[in-house]
Formats: structure tokens, sequence, C-alpha cells
């Protein structure tokens, strides 16, 4: 091969510096042959950085990383956000709620506390059932399926006409997600209810509906904190039609009741919305000459700021007994609603106050978490019956608030889940630094002349990468990644000198490269 072959002015000018005076036409082939690959490698070099940035380690990082956390995002946020709707029930209603499951049971006995469940008394809904009737005897399910979609039902009251039994309770709508007032009808002592329909619906929450009589008018007071005031509503056409009557305190009480006791009207709520005050654990006495007020505030309110599991919020209708006024409370020690808890009241005057706990009587079933109510109860309206002998409704749920087991394995996995998070970012970073550049570089690949394979191995960046990153992963691992995101940066001037000796190299090896490709047979 003859030195002029190899030489700059040999390919540019291409005539008369032929082997044996070559014609032109092989010039002009080897001209041609020699633009070619003067233009290719001009147009490599010139969008080497441009694929640099493409198939860069940070790149390919922020890649991983993106899919990585996205997968997961993804698979998490559909593992517990994700609705399991009963595929027996109807679509609308008896959803999976925050706020539980809850279902009201009937109950009977000789006084308000001896009350046993409806099962005791043998009482049968059809002649053909080979079982008596069993509480719960109204849920979310015979709700929905009158056409109420319902979540659940709670907070339940009576109201007595003879031998007619109407219950008002709480009804969470499965479409709107709000609390109405929702009334059943029972002729049989409770064996079967008959589902009305919404007695009340507002546009906000409503719950705890306290029905009583005065002066041969029947009234409501639901509690409607949301909107910031407690209201009293009026029977139009009993029990499914209401007007307002009259809103009676300017503040957003909740589970308020009326009761007469001493020659007036007392009237007995929770406020949380002032600063200090214990959820859950606050009680307010306001008392009256009617029960229309107007309402003057007790002398020692707040009567109770204290832990939320001593019973002070309502947790049902008050009754007397035996010559004593009872009232019923909340105990939300370990969950919202843990059970009922029964108060003997013993003074109560404008300016006095006093109670102390007694024995309920209620026996929890044996069932334990299986029991409809064996989680949490925490409502109880009990009446005496024109019979003589005592009714009571109460809700229950076999569901926690929150169900704290199932809150901490959440939280137990999203710390496994943070965890493996670290791990795999330090395995990807690593991976990324360490293999990506020199095998995923495009120009790593293809046919190279020993000449640039000799220059490549001890000056190519990605290879002192790699050796740097061989060096690191002896470092202690607590370093590790604090190195890799402070070292392992290459600038932009660094990569364009890199790109400068890389063109020049290639104009050096230009001519190996036109020969390998101009003669086949592969003369060196």
């Amino acid at each position: 091969m003859g030195s002029g072959q190899i030489s700059g002015g040999g390919i540019i000018n291409g005539g008369g510096g032929g082997v044996g005076g070559s014609n032109s036409s092989g010039g002009s082939s080897s001209s041609c042959c020699d633009m070619s690959m003067k233009c290719w490698c001009r147009w490599r070099l010139e969008n080497q950085h441009y694929y640099n940035r493409i198939l860069s380690s940070g790149f390919v990082f922020f890649f991983g990383c993106f899919v990585l956390f996205g997968s997961i995002a993804s698979f998490y946020g559909w593992l517990a956000f994700s609705p399991s709707v009963h595929s027996s029930l109807s679509p609308f209603g008896c959803q999976d709620d925050n706020e539980g499951s809850w279902s009201i049971g009937i109950f009977f006995g000789d006084s308000p506390f001896s009350l046993k469940p409806i099962e005791f008394s043998n009482l049968s809904n059809d002649d053909s059932a080979a079982w008596p009737v069993a509480n719960p005897v109204v849920t979310c399910a015979s709700v929905s399926d009158a056409g109420f979609p319902s979540n659940f039902v709670a907070d339940p009251f009576l109201f007595i006409q003879g031998d007619t039994l109407y219950l008002f309770y709480e009804t969470k709508n499965s479409i709107t997600m709000q609390g109405d007032i929702g009334v059943s009808k029972s002729t049989d002592k409770g064996a079967t209810w008959q589902q009305l329909g919404i007695a009340l619906n507002e546009d906000w929450h409503l719950s705890y509906p306290y029905v009583f009589e005065h002066d041969g008018q029947i009234y409501m007071m639901p509690e409607g904190s949301k909107r910031g005031d407690l209201r009293l509503y009026k029977a139009v056409n009993f029990p499914l039609q209401w007007k307002l009557e009259k809103v009676l305190i300017k503040k957003p009480l909740i589970d308020s009741f009326i009761i007469e006791y001493g020659g007036k009207y007392w009237l007995f709520g929770s406020d949380h919305s002032g600063f200090g005050t214990k959820k859950n654990g606050q009680l307010e006495i306001w008392y009256s000459k009617s029960p229309l007020g107007p309402w003057k505030p007790h002398k020692k309110n707040p009567i109770y700021n204290i832990d939320k599991s001593l019973g002070a919020r309502n947790g049902g209708r008050p009754f007397k007994y035996e010559g004593h006024l009872y009232r019923m409370g909340q105990d939300c020690g370990d969950t919202y609603g843990r059970r009922v808890r029964a108060f003997q009241i013993e003074t109560l005057t404008d300016e006095e106050y006093k109670e102390i706990e007694v024995p309920l009587g209620f026996v929890e079933s044996n069932k334990s978490r299986n029991a409809w109510n064996g989680a949490r109860y925490h409502h109880l309206d009990a009446q005496r019956l024109p019979s003589g002998g005592w009714i009571g409704v109460m809700d229950g749920d076999r569901v926690p608030s929150g169900d704290s087991i199932r809150r901490f394995m959440v939280g137990c996995a999203s710390i496994a889940f943070a965890a493996l998070l670290i791990v795999l970012l330090g395995v990807l970073l690593g991976f990324v630094n360490c293999i990506v550049p020199l095998n995923w570089f495009i120009h790593n690949s293809g046919k190279r002349s020993p000449t640039s394979l000799s220059w490549e191995r001890p000056n190519a960046f990605s290879s002192k990468v790699r050796r740097f990153c061989t060096r690191l992963n002896r470092v202690p691992t607590f370093l590790r990644v604090h190195i890799i995101n402070n070292d392992l940066r290459c600038s932009s001037l660094e990569l364009e000198d890199v790109c400068e000796t890389l063109l020049k190299m290639l104009f050096r090896v230009r001519d190996s490269c036109s020969v390998e490709q101009g003669n086949p047979s592969g003369i060196e």
C-alpha cells in the first residue's frame, strides 16, 4: 500500500495518485467512498453529544426510578383505596365505609337494666321459619333493598303509638355519602320492619334523630352540627313529612336530647368547636320553661371536659326508672363508640349537676368480634311499653373505628415499602453507573480498529467510571450513596473534551475505515 493512499490529498483529489496510473473512475469511486465516510463520521460526531444525553446514566437512572416508583405507587393505591363491593348486594348499598358497618338490634326486658336480645323472646316473622328472629333487625341491606341506598344505619330512636313501633335512625346515603334520617315501622313487636323511606334530608349531614311529643305535637331534634346550629322540626304528616319549627341554639351541638325534670326542660349536648375542647369528652347543659326555648346555659358549663372514655358524650335517650333519672353516655376510649355507659343523675338544678355511674346490665355476646355488635355499641334508647315491659333499640358494629389492627398492618407495610425502595434505589444507582456506560452507549458498540481500542481502554470516560465505581463499592454502604451523588458527576466541559479527542482520533483512522469499507477482501 503506497503512502499516497493514506494521505489527505490522495483521498480528496482522487486522480493521478492511484497505483499504476489508475483511471479517473477508480479515483472517483474512492473519492465518493471517502466523502461518504467523512460525512458519516462528521454526522456521528455531531450527534455524539445527543446520544450521550439520551443514553446517559442520569437519564437511565431517572427513567428507571420513574417506572419503579410509578409501579409501586399504582399498586399501593389500588391495594389501599380500591373499594370492595359485595357482589351479593346492590352496587349502590352497603359499600365499605370508614365510619363502620353499623346496624340496629332490638331488646326486651322487665326493666331497662335487664334487656335481652329479641331472639330470647322467641318471636317469629313467619310461621314456616325454623328459627326465631335474631338481631340485627334493620341493616344497610334491608334499607338498600327497599330502594334507599345505605352504607350503614345507626343512632336509633323509637316512637311508640299503641302497638305500632316507629324507628328513626341515621342512614348514610351510598351515593351522596351524607347522613339522612330514615324511618321504619313494625306492627308485630319488632319481628319485621317495613322501610318507609327518608323522613328528613337536608343539604348537610344529619344524625341522632331525637323524636319526642309535646302538647300533642311530634318533634324531631336531629344533630346537624355541620350547619352550625341546633334545629327543631315538627311533623306535618307523620312520619315522613317534617318542617323546620325553630333554631333552638346557634351552636354546633352534637348528640343532644331534651328531658323534662323538676318542672323544667333540660337540654344536654356536646360542643366540640370550642378551643381546648376534648373531643367526645365534653358535655353542656341548657334549661328552659319550654322545649321551644329560649334556652339558658347552665352555670357550670361545660359540665364535663374530660377524657373521652368516661362517657361525657350522650349515647341515647334518657329515661326515668323507679323515681330516678338516667343518662346514657358513650365510652370512646379504645375506639369511637366502644360501649354505652349508664349514669344516674343525683342533682340537676340551675347551678348544680351531679351524676354517678351505675351498671347497665347489658351482657356482651360471647361471639366477640363475630357478633353484629361485637366490636362496639354506642347508642341505646330504652322505653316502657304500654304493656308494662321495656323495649330498647341499640346500634352495633363488628369493626372498630378505623380498625386499629388494619391501621397497624398498613403502617408496617408502608415502612417495609420504604425500606425496599431504599435498597432498590441503591442497587439501581450502582447498576446504572457501573454497567450501563460500557454496554448501552452507542459509541461503544460496533467494529473498531485496534488503534481505537488501544486508546479507549485507558482513556474512555465510561471505563474510568467503571474503575472508580469498583473502588467505590469497597467503601461502607452508608458512605456509598453520598459519594455517588456528589462525585460521579461529569460536567459539560468534560464531555466536550471527550468528543474533541474522539474527533481527532477518528480523523487519524479514517483511511483504515475507508479501506475496511472499500476493500471487501480485508487488505490492510
